[in-house]
């Protein structure tokens, strides 16, 4: 009887993945395979142009990215590169963007003793602690005196210094890591990180309005989708609908919830925006979480 308790309270902390009835899922569920190399080239005119944008949003929505070309696919959905510039455009920009970077870089290096004094309390501190501590799990950023941990490190501090009114905060090397590592170029990664920063339905800051903004969206969309689970957030009163067990899935995307292949997976589909519109620098809003909540992942 002991043992049967044990195992009992044993399966109360297991992750349990339900099978959702076909009423659940999007009616194409399953309908699409993984965009792989093949696929891509598809998608792409003699110039290098993406044709029918919308065809390329939805395959990736429904199927994701074949590792292979992650590097190569991600830059578009951060908005890096636009779906209509050609292979030599892409090329252009990318001495442009990488010139650009080297200059950012040398402001941060010019600081005054003052500057960096106050750069250091305020953000080289705590990029200093979190960069050696993420994804150390990850082949890319193992061992001691990996070069990849410090590329993630002048990133992080170049970003603060392009865009001062949002800093550092915690949860960003999480967030630079997986581009870093997908793909691998230093400035590249820094331009795909700025449209993450930009135009991701998620937004890494330590505003209370930014968090409560996402919080609103997802009450909305649980009243609207769980009417059950919002009714007992309801009776716990003030307390339940705080969420305040949610706030690290807005901050780092799901990215500590879920195995790193799932949680990519899940960033890909979202990145897609993909029946979503939004404006840049804004939240998708609720459309975006539906395939969160309906279990297209």
């Amino acid at each position: 009887v002991q043992q049967l308790a044990d195992e009992k309270t044993c399966m109360q902390f297991s992750i349990r993945r339900p099978k959702l009835p076909s009423s659940e899922t999007h009616p194409e569920e399953n309908a699409h395979k993984r965009l792989d190399v093949a696929a891509w080239l598809r998608h792409l005119n003699e110039a290098g142009q993406v044709e029918e944008e919308y065809k390329l949003q939805k395959a990736i929505f429904f199927g994701g990215i074949d590792i292979a070309i992650r590097g190569e696919v991600w830059p578009f959905l951060l908005r890096y590169y636009s779906y209509e510039s050609t292979s030599e455009e892409r090329e252009a920009l990318r001495i442009q963007k990488r010139k650009e970077y080297l200059e950012i870089q040398e402001k941060r290096l010019a600081m005054t003793p003052d500057e960096h004094k106050d750069f250091w309390r305020n953000v080289q501190f705590t990029v200093d602690k979190d960069v050696v501590r993420t994804d150390r799990s990850n082949q890319f950023f193992r061992g001691e005196g990996n070069p990849n941990v410090e590329t993630m490190r002048r990133i992080l501090l170049n970003y603060a210094v392009f865009n001062p009114a949002i800093g550092y905060s915690q949860g960003m090397s999480d967030l630079v890591a997986p581009i870093l590592a997908e793909v691998l170029d230093e400035s590249d990664t820094f331009w795909c990180f700025v449209g993450l920063m930009q135009n991701t339905i998620f937004f890494s800051s330590p505003r209370d309005e930014d968090m409560e903004k996402q919080l609103m969206y997802l009450r909305e969309l649980l009243r609207l989708m769980h009417p059950r689970f919002y009714q007992h957030l309801l009776s716990l009163g003030e307390d339940g609908l705080q969420m305040l067990f949610c706030h690290r899935w807005i901050l780092l995307c799901f990215k500590r919830e879920f195995p790193d292949a799932e949680a990519l997976r899940m960033w890909e589909a979202c990145w897609a925006h993909y029946q979503v519109r939004s404006s840049p620098g804004t939240a998708a809003g609720p459309a975006a979480w539906q395939g969160l909540s309906k279990g297209c992942w």
